[in-house]
């Protein structure tokens, strides 16, 4: 993708919009607990967009968590849909982690990996060859 590529998102009602004006830092796969609560599924994939590239409309709800790894997550939802938009770590405010599946385009993002393997459910075999990393990736 070029430079100038936008990625844009939203809910599924669409009372929250959001714009992202540069390309991800990293695109992961989450099997952490918490995630598989906040998405109702065995993992949820993110992107680790700048912050200063991101605009956003509308009022989300927060749902806030202590993470695994001891960081405070703010989980950002639609208060009328429920569905689940970004996270912020309050010790990371310069990065949001946009919820692939609220993108546009979700397959506008390539994955780069799997991280929070050590709590991945049992039954999912990974096989596309990415990294699997046991907690948090290196960021930075």
């Amino acid at each position: 993708m070029s430079d100038n590529t936008i990625h844009q998102g939203q809910c599924a009602c669409g009372d929250v919009r959001y714009t992202c004006s540069s390309e991800p830092v990293s695109v992961m796969a989450c099997h952490c607990r918490d995630c598989q609560y906040a998405s109702g599924s065995a993992f949820a994939t993110v992107a680790f967009f700048p912050a200063a590239s991101c605009e956003m409309t509308g009022e989300s709800k927060v749902y806030t968590v202590k993470g695994d790894a001891g960081l405070t997550i703010n989980r950002h939802f639609c208060g009328n849909c429920g569905t689940p938009l970004y996270s912020v770590a309050t010790e990371m405010p310069d990065l949001l982690f946009i919820k692939v599946g609220s993108l546009d385009k979700p397959s506008s993002v390539d994955l780069q990996g799997h991280m929070w393997c050590d709590s991945m459910v049992s039954w999912l075999k990974l096989n596309d060859g990415l990294a699997q990393l046991p907690g948090n990736p290196p960021l930075g």
